[in-house]
């Protein structure tokens, strides 16, 4: 999956050195609003699963953000809509805030950004009438506060290309989706969960558009 995540990075980088492209200096800071293709990879592990599993219309969704920066600092929160069940729950809503940083591949054109965030995942339990019993991480609703939402919400790191074509921006990110929690990293156990991938890690494509 990593070879494979390069080589579209790859790819992406040399098709957008031959889009022309009339940028002028970038603001220090802008906000705006994004809508995104989301490819749940599914736990893929070699490239005939990714690109198999790209044809399947069941694996893809649509993802809408709000985005505000500050120089080379982004602070964004991307809303997914279903696509599916996941381990015995119906999906309603999956969030994903992140807070990333721009790097300049190409001055005010072309900029990497890396960073992560927090996955908060909102479902309901497969199979209750009506779909009533509302979880938030996999915790009843009535149980769970803010504070135990925010902890029990999943790590994720992110990566990304962004071209930029006047006031908007075109850009392709990969989300890596840990076992971990601020949870768990709190009590020592979670630091080994960085390391092990959760099978809905996302790619998506998106198309964000500066309102000031």
């Amino acid at each position: 999956m990593v070879l494979l995540v390069r080589k579209l990075v790859l790819f992406f980088i040399i098709g957008l050195l031959f889009v022309p492209t009339a940028v002028g200096a970038r603001d220090l800071f802008d906000a705006g609003l994004s809508v995104s293709g989301v490819y749940d990879t599914r736990g893929a592990t070699d490239s005939e699963d990714f690109f198999q599993g790209m044809g399947n219309g069941d694996n893809w969704t649509i993802g809408v953000g709000v985005h505000a920066r500050l120089s080379i600092v982004n602070l964004s929160i991307l809303a997914i809509l279903p696509n599916g069940a996941s381990g015995g729950y119906v999906e309603i809503l999956a969030l994903r805030p992140s807070l990333t940083f721009d790097i300049p591949l190409v001055t005010d054109r072309l900029y990497l950004h890396l960073g992560g965030g927090l996955s908060t995942d909102f479902s309901y339990e497969e199979g209750l009438e009506g779909g009533t019993d509302t979880h938030i991480n996999g915790l009843p609703l009535e149980s769970i506060s803010f504070g135990n939402a925010v902890m029990s919400s999943r790590i994720h790191a992110k990566i990304g290309l962004d071209v930029l074509i006047g006031t908007a921006k075109l850009g392709i990110f990969y989300m890596h989706e840990t076992a971990a929690s601020l949870e768990s990293l709190s009590d020592g156990s979670g630091w080994a969960q960085l390391e092990q991938t959760r099978p809905d890690s996302k790619i998506g494509v998106m198309l964000q558009l500066a309102l000031f």
